[in-house]
């Protein structure tokens, strides 16, 4: 039953996943080297760590479970990742510094005890988030109640 509620508050949101800026300013936007303070002007083709939630460092994950993390499809409009012990999917929309999820699906597997609570943290920011920005090399998600809910870190790119 305790995973029902992140699916309750990831489904709550609606919204449609496209980034508004033409072709040429996507491209433009891009980060080749997310490793590099570059600007970034789009988050489409981009993959995150989550390294804080709230303010707090997110611990590492135990051996066996994967990382907390964020993809956005090249595409834009798409969003995907680990929540720590389940997967989600699902729809997103970047305006500028706008941006919003939902809705999510998620599977549903439990786990340990400590993993389902920070499962649960995490699905509560991107449940609210509204915004974000650069600070450095590193993501930052922005809610109503708090101006840094999550940093994400670069994610190493993924062999081909």
């Amino acid at each position: 039953m305790k995973t029902l509620v992140p699916l309750l508050l990831l489904g709550s949101i609606a919204a449609g996943c496209v980034s508004r800026q033409s072709a040429p300013e996507a491209a433009g936007g891009e980060v080749s080297a997310l490793g590099s303070s570059a600007e970034i002007k789009t988050l489409a083709g981009t993959r995150w760590t989550v390294i804080a939630l709230d303010g707090n460092p997110v611990e590492r994950a135990p051996d066996g479970w994967p990382a907390q993390s964020l993809e956005f499809d090249p595409d834009g409009g798409r969003v995907s990742g680990h929540a720590g012990v389940n997967r989600f999917a699902g729809r997103c929309e970047q305006d500028g510094g706008a941006l919003r999820f939902g809705p999510l699906a998620m599977t549903r597997r439990a786990g340990p005890p400590a993993q389902m609570e920070s499962e649960r943290r995490y699905t509560v920011v991107l449940s609210a988030v509204t915004g974000w920005r650069q600070d450095g090399p590193n993501l930052v998600l922005v809610t109503p109640a708090h101006p840094r809910a999550a940093v994400l870190a670069p994610a190493p790119a993924k062999a081909e």
